[in-house]
């Protein structure tokens, strides 16, 4: 490749870097832990009220009865979770569209003695926000998810662009670690194993991501300029999506939930349902959509079934054996994206993968301040001190605000507004380690925000032990393995951010004094 080309490509793959990385650390450190999403979920409600036997279909009718007939009006955002092994007790939610349009959330549950209970559970929301952390980098949801998207395509174009830059060069310096003097060798060399060992993951990250944030965008040119029909009436049935019913007005009578379910296994084979959501309930067009998984024993797994609840009329189902090969492909890139499949050991491959791939974007920051800095001066370039203030608030408040809000969940257990406390904790963590990285130098900056994310990372178990009374040898010899899971890992988290901020500690003090890490 001539010598231009790669100045090119390398120009191509610094810039969009910049431009999107620490973006996508904080998709990606957040999407590592919402690998395990279901997880986090347990640990976070670990206190909530147990039961001794799990709700059957049965409990989950009688629960729906007795919210329909004790709430007048709720007929449309209907949704009911039938009990599983991971959530012994059956609930109903129904969101509530306000005159702002907004909506207002109302959660139905069985009480003791079988009766409807209304009470406002203080359920946790840290494994949702962590999530929405993941697809909008904490931006407000209403355009984060668009930006994530445009990340993710200028994000795929700095992989292209890298992979060439290495290619010409790519069996000599594959396995290469020079860990020497010269620190932007050892940066160059670890960035480029990370991105090369783990580019088939990260490419396809990079696709699903553009198509589950902005794919809208990209099929609407085709339904304006090719297709003179409804477009979502063309890929809908693939995809399982189909356009909602009208209500009539007339009274219905809605099949009972074993009906329904019964109904749905006949379209799906194996069919598990996790969720229906019921729309227009009680009229004679209420329909209802089944999503569950099926044992299919391949990468796809998820199953869905779309049908008027009164006359039991199937109007979509989706299901791997009978999907073509379009959806197949689609609903294939969306397992890969949700390791909706392989079970644990796949989970903790893309867990490493998710924690590989930050690190791939903050490595690549700060091979960018090395390039630039100036060996002969302590004065340092404007622009090198800046990005390097902003790669550490960022990065490293994105961190130290997630463990935050792990702390905060864990404290307000039981209290009103715990969710919106468990944000305000990550929010205000993450805009005062920027602050604070302005406020002091590079290398002091960097080194206490690091002793900040170990000592609120290394709380975690500690609060586990103080509010939910389940230190990690209890955890262990009760296998419960969520929390021993958590607890684990933060332990390992808190003790390689402590060896990271004395390793900056010491190269503060005895590096070379010509660096924006030096004190």
């Amino acid at each position: 490749m001539k010598a231009s080309s790669v100045k090119a490509f390398l120009s191509i793959h610094t810039w969009t870097g910049i431009g999107t990385g620490m973006v996508l650390f904080i998709a990606f450190y957040a999407g590592a832990l919402t690998v395990f999403l279901h997880e986090l979920e347990t640990w976070d409600d670990y206190q909530s009220d147990k039961v001794a036997v799990q709700h059957t279909l049965a409990d989950s009718q009688r629960l729906l009865d007795l919210a329909m007939a004790n709430t007048p009006g709720m007929d449309d955002n209907l949704r009911l979770y039938p009990a599983d092994t991971e959530h012994p007790t059956t609930s109903v939610i129904w969101y509530q569209r306000l005159e702002d349009r907004s909506f207002k959330r109302h959660d139905f549950n069985l009480d003791q003695n079988g009766g409807l209970s209304t009470a406002e559970h203080q359920h946790g929301e840290l494994a949702k926000f962590i999530y929405r952390l993941h697809y909008t980098a904490g931006l407000p949801t209403s355009f984060g998810i668009y930006v994530l998207g445009i990340v993710s395509l200028i994000y795929g174009l700095a992989l292209v662009s890298g992979i060439l830059i290495f290619l010409p060069n790519l069996m000599r310096d594959l396995f290469s670690l020079r860990s020497g003097k010269n620190k932007k060798r050892f940066w160059l060399d670890s960035h480029n194993a990370v991105g090369v060992i783990s580019l088939p993951w990260h490419l396809m990250f990079a696709w699903s991501s553009v198509l589950l944030c902005i794919g809208i965008f990209l099929i609407g040119p085709f339904q304006i300029l090719v297709y003179e029909e409804d477009l979502v009436e063309l890929i809908g049935p693939e995809l399982g999506v189909v356009q909602p019913l009208k209500a009539t007005g007339e009274a219905g009578k809605v099949m009972s939930l074993a009906s329904i379910i019964s109904t749905a296994e006949d379209q799906a084979e194996g069919f598990s349902p996790t969720q229906l959501r019921f729309s227009n309930y009680g009229d004679s067009n209420t329909m209802v959509q089944i999503f569950g998984n099926s044992n299919t024993e391949t990468l796809l797994t998820n199953v869905s079934a779309t049908m008027n609840a009164v006359t039991g009329e199937v109007l979509s189902a989706s299901h791997p054996k009978n999907t073509g090969l379009g959806a197949t492909l689609y609903n294939g890139l969306i397992a890969l994206h949700y390791v909706s499949f392989g079970g644990f050991f796949i989970k903790w491959i893309y867990f490493l993968l998710g924690l590989a791939g930050a690190f791939l974007f903050y490595s690549g920051n700060v091979l960018w301040i090395e390039t630039r800095r100036k060996r002969r001066t302590l004065n340092q370039p404007t622009n090198t001190i800046l990005l390097a203030r902003l790669n550490s608030g960022i990065c490293l408040g994105c961190m130290a605000g997630i463990s935050a809000a792990f702390l905060m969940s864990r404290g307000m257990v039981g209290m009103e507004s715990r969710g919106e406390f468990t944000e305000w904790a990550y929010y205000l963590t993450f805009f005062a380690s920027i602050c604070w990285m302005f406020v002091r130098t590079v290398a002091a900056g960097t080194r206490d925000l690091l002793f900040s994310c170990a000592l609120f990372t290394g709380l975690i178990p500690i609060f586990d032990a103080s509010f939910a009374q389940t230190p990690i040898w209890q955890s262990f010899i009760d296998r419960n393995w969520p929390m021993f899971s958590v607890n684990l890992i933060a332990l390992f988290g808190a003790y390689t951010f402590w060896k990271l901020a004395l390793a900056v500690k010491q190269r503060a003090f005895n590096g070379d004094a010509n660096s924006v890490w030096s004190l």
